[in-house]
């Protein structure tokens, strides 16, 4: 039978030797049954002798069979170790000519792959390939990732509840899930809640209903299930509930109904107040009112030596009621107050009193519900308080007050009189803290210009404690002569002052008038009374003519030197060529200077030309010098009209220096080093200042000395 199989597949190969090449690409070209790792491939027919399928995963195939190439294929992807194209990652899934579909497997769930189809004459070593219009189909494999979670309402082996939800994902259309909870029961629900009717590590699963071959079928988790102590408070010991608020004191402690369950526990009291881990409770409430005490009793699990809590809990409460103090309530006025006019007044607005007291601290009490006092001295005392209520709690509560010394105003620095003015007055008062009031103050100073009578006060507080003092004064009109500006007249006729408001008169000419006349040059001041204000005005007045100038002849002036032009004329205005406005100005530099002097009489021009010498008329230095023991031309130094010396230094033929000064009348006696230098010609370089009109002038002067003994 093997030997016929191998002659008929032997005749069929032979008999498409001569097949002819395609022209048709299959088509329809599609894929069906989809798996997480497989899929059915199928097509048309094309009109070649074969197909051959080249598939790469996540982008299109970039390989195309080569002519008269025969392709070894695999349907289980990745199989055979030949691959193809440039990062050989190209396969070849399918080459027959047998059917029109094909089954690919080893496929990855959750992958993309593509497939494409070419047709071919299936001529062995001569096989031509059809390569145009190829169809290719792609698709992504099915993929499930199971997964659930487990919340632990109450894991206890009484009562127990869990609640368990899907968490898992699928790209499969329709799939469902099957939870399996490990005693014998199952739900299709999510969430779904689910007991149990033991204790102990029991496996859940959840499972998909249709099986998808290749994907994830089932996922388990382990479930907890603990045992529970069921308990009690137990208020055998003190069954006193409801306290009152002083010296309050609740103890309990816990109890456990029968239970075949055994093992180790933890407990832990609750109230809003903290947390206590003991089997009993005992706390004293800070604050009266209805409160919850729970206990929670936690099954625990040990492991070698270690012990570790259980999330199995049984928890019951209780309530307890502290009763408010009837003092509790206690109001006063004020707890701070100065000796003057103080008054206390204390109060308990509970109405449910049966007994009162107040003790003020000073050997004084009283018996009624409301009191008032009144302290005799300054000082801190201690109030303290005693009720009782119907309930019978009997309550204690104390106060502090505090008397303080009153306050004692006092200021100075303010006379009874004032002439207006915006001169400040300093005021000066007894204590810091406190305020002026019922004149403008800034601060502690006062403007006397709001003419009248007025009142001043100071409130001065020290501590809480207020104390006023006053005062009174008077601001008068202050005169306001006005004699006009500043004037030059261009004539010799008299000139009429007037003191411009009423009053009595004084001029500094020693009349009395409001008016008076004038015909002279000079300062008139005048000085008028009003009451027991006076003010003083004055102007100057400048008989006057036209500008009179003379800025002298022309000169010359040595290099570097200046010429103070002055043309200083009263009630003048100036105007330099050079731009100055000033009365005078320096001439530093050759050229004209012409000024226009300008007076209410008229306009007066003058000029003058200044050149200077090319050199400095300053500084003279020697051309030689003969030092030696003749007295006479010893030393060479700088020599001049006001000169300042800053550096005087003297150097060699070669550079190096050898002497050097910043001393006035200081010179060179032709040695250095103690060592008298040969004869030659030396070097010397001066720095100097001078004065030159306002201004300090910095110079710099070099040259030759010749030295002769």
């Amino acid at each position: 039978m093997k030997k016929v199989a191998f002659l008929i597949l032997g005749f069929v190969l032979v008999s498409k030797l001569h097949a002819t090449v395609p022209t048709i690409q299959a088509s329809n070209f599609i894929y069906n049954n989809l798996q997480c790792d497989g899929v059915n491939l199928q097509w048309t027919n094309g009109n070649g002798s074969s197909r051959i399928i080249v598939a790469k995963l996540g982008s299109k195939p970039d390989y195309v069979p080569v002519d008269g190439i025969v392709y070894n294929a695999a349907a289980k992807f990745g199989s055979k170790p030949k691959t193809y194209g440039t990062n050989n990652d190209n396969l070849i899934v399918y080459n027959s000519n047998s059917t029109n579909f094909v089954k690919i497997d080893s496929l990855l769930p959750c992958t993309t792959y593509y497939f494409t189809i070419y047709e071919h004459d299936n001529n062995g070593s001569s096989t031509k390939y059809l390569t145009t219009g190829a169809p290719t189909v792609s698709f992504t494999t099915y993929c499930v990732s199971l997964d659930f979670s487990v919340g632990y309402i109450d894991s206890c082996q009484i009562n127990n509840k869990y609640e368990f939800k899907n968490a898992s994902t699928s790209t499969i259309p329709g799939i469902s899930y099957l939870f399996d909870f490990g005693d014998g029961d199952s739900s299709s629900a999510s969430p779904v809640l689910h007991s149990y009717k033991t204790s102990g590590l029991i496996s859940a699963k959840i499972k998909t209903v249709t099986n998808i071959k290749g994907c994830q079928n089932v996922f388990s988790k382990g479930v907890k299930v603990f045992q529970k102590k069921v308990v009690f408070i137990d208020f055998s010991f003190n069954d006193d509930t409801v306290q009152c608020f002083e010296g309050n004191l609740f103890y309990f402690k816990t109890g456990a109904y029968t239970n075949p369950l055994s093992g180790i526990y933890g407990y832990r009291w609750f109230t809003q107040f903290d947390t206590t881990d003991f089997s009993f409770f005992k706390k004293t409430i800070p604050v009266s009112g209805r409160f919850k005490v729970s206990l929670e009793v936690t099954t625990k699990v040990q492991y070698g030596s270690t012990v570790l809590l259980t999330p199995c809990k049984d928890t019951v409460y209780t309530y307890i009621t502290v009763l408010p103090s009837p003092v509790g309530k206690m109001t006063l006025n004020d707890t701070f107050q100065c000796l003057k006019r103080q008054s206390f007044k204390f109060d308990n607005p509970n109405n449910t009193l049966v007994s009162f007291k107040w003790y003020f601290g000073d050997k004084d009490s009283s018996l009624t519900k409301s009191a008032t006092h009144v302290y005799k001295d300054t000082g801190n005392y201690q109030v303290i308080h005693v009720a009782k209520d119907t309930n019978g709690c009997l309550g204690r509560d104390t106060i502090m007050v505090r008397v303080a010394p009153d306050a004692k105003s006092q200021f100075s620095g303010l006379d009874t009189f004032y002439c207006s003015s915006k001169q400040p007055v300093s005021l000066f008062h007894s204590l810091p803290a406190g305020r002026f009031y019922l004149y403008p103050t800034q601060g502690d100073a006062l403007i006397p210009d709001q003419l009248g009578s007025h009142t001043l006060g100071y409130i001065a507080r020290e501590g809480y404690c207020e104390d006023t003092s006053f005062a009174k004064f008077v601001v008068g009109k202050t005169p306001v002569p006005d004699l006009g500006a500043d004037i030059a007249i261009c004539s010799t006729n008299v000139h009429v002052l007037d003191a411009n408001d009423t009053g009595r008169y004084l001029w500094n000419t020693g009349e009395i008038t409001r008016t008076i006349s004038v015909s002279k040059s000079g300062k008139y001041i005048v000085n008028l009374i009003q009451g027991k204000c006076s003010a003083k005005d004055s102007v100057n007045i400048v008989f006057a003519t036209k500008p009179k100038l003379n800025l002298g002849s022309d000169t010359i002036l040595c290099k570097g030197g200046s010429l103070k032009l002055n043309a200083s004329s009263p009630t003048s205005t100036y105007k330099w060529n050079t731009g100055s406005t000033d009365s005078f100005v320096y001439a530093f530099s050759p050229g004209k200077y012409v000024v226009t002097v300008t007076n209410p009489c008229g306009v007066t021009q003058d000029s003058i030309y200044v050149n200077y010498q090319t050199d400095y008329c300053d500084l003279f230095m020697a051309n030689a010098f003969t030092p030696g023991n003749d007295l006479v031309n010893n030393v060479f130094m700088p020599r001049g009209r006001n000169i300042s010396v800053k550096s005087f230094q003297i150097f060699n033929r070669w550079g190096e220096l050898i002497f050097e000064t910043d001393m006035d009348n200081v010179g060179w006696d032709g040695t250095y080093k103690g060592d008298y230098v040969p004869d030659g010609l030396y070097i010397w370089r001066l720095n100097y200042w001078t004065n030159n009109g306002p201004y300090i002038k910095k110079s710099n002067a070099f040259g030759q000395i010749l030295l002769i003994r």
